[in-house]
């Protein structure tokens, strides 16, 4: 846990750089997630100027083993995510806004690890699927794709009579 964390007392105007690898260990301690294993770089850079410190994070890597929606075949998904928060020292503890970090006044560093986390989760697309090749066609394995289809219950729509109604007033 002390990997994930910023040193934040005793530090002087100026700009200080930290990179993090996140790996497959990283995700052991979040018991809700989906990612088993990763190859993630996470860039930190804290600013501190005039009192007031600035965290920028940027991460980028690959998340391994995730399934691809259209052939449930594992893959691999490049993310790429960068965010600037403020931290900003608080008497109480409150709980963190999107851009501000709250921390006690009392504290000597700041753990970045539940940041990086959500970093990570939004930074996967909606939509996991292979790439695609040269010719502009998907990757995904064709038996499976073959498979879905067939016993895929396909269901036709139908049109509520009362709406069907409707489609025949005219407007001027």
């Amino acid at each position: 846990m002390d990997y994930y964390k910023i040193k934040l007392t005793g530090i002087k105007d100026g700009v200080y750089s930290n990179s993090f690898e996140i790996r497959d260990e990283f995700f052991e301690t979040f018991s809700q997630t989906e990612i088993s294993s990763a190859d993630i770089i996470a860039k930190t850079c804290l600013i501190k100027k005039d009192k007031k410190t600035t965290l920028e994070v940027e991460i980028n890597g690959v998340i391994n083993k995730i399934p691809c929606d259209i052939c449930t075949e594992e893959i691999q998904v490049p993310i790429s995510s960068r965010t600037s928060s403020i931290i900003q020292e608080s008497g109480k503890e409150e709980a963190t806004e999107e851009e501000i970090i709250y921390i006690q006044e009392n504290k000597n560093d700041l753990c970045i690890k539940n940041h990086l986390y959500e970093m990570i989760i939004l930074a996967i697309p909606t939509k996991r699927q292979h790439q695609l090749n040269s010719i502009n066609k998907d990757e995904c394995n064709k038996e499976m794709v073959n498979l879905i289809n067939k016993y895929s219950i396909k269901t036709k729509k139908i049109a509520d009579p009362r709406w069907e109604a409707l489609k025949d007033i005219k407007l001027k």
